[in-house]
């Protein structure tokens, strides 16, 4: 099941081990102030498709940014991690302050 998840992105990177398979990483802070369980902002890192990491700026002034990611929860190492399939849409203020 896929749902939106609004992030505060910090940047992306996308590598390929020696004789394995690309990973696509974004990174990211959380946070959800009807949660009592957040404090503040949490630092999260997430695999994401290529696409993604590719429609990112390479201009590091235009990070940190506020936005919307649509996802997945995937079970990975017997724990359920969230995959982002892509970026929905800016919120208004693009740069997070």
């Amino acid at each position: 099941m896929q749902f939106e998840m609004p992030v505060t992105l910090v940047g992306g990177m996308t590598f390929q081990p020696d004789n394995g398979n690309r990973i696509n990483q974004l990174f990211v802070l959380n946070s959800d102030p009807t949660n009592p369980m957040y404090r503040g902002f949490v630092p999260a890192k997430m695999t994401c498709e290529q696409v993604v990491v590719d429609s990112l700026s390479q201009n590091p002034a235009d990070y940190p940014m506020n936005v919307k990611l649509t996802v997945i929860n995937k079970t990975q190492g017997g724990k359920t991690v969230q995959h982002c399939l892509s970026i929905i849409k800016e919120q208004p203020s693009r740069k997070a302050s």
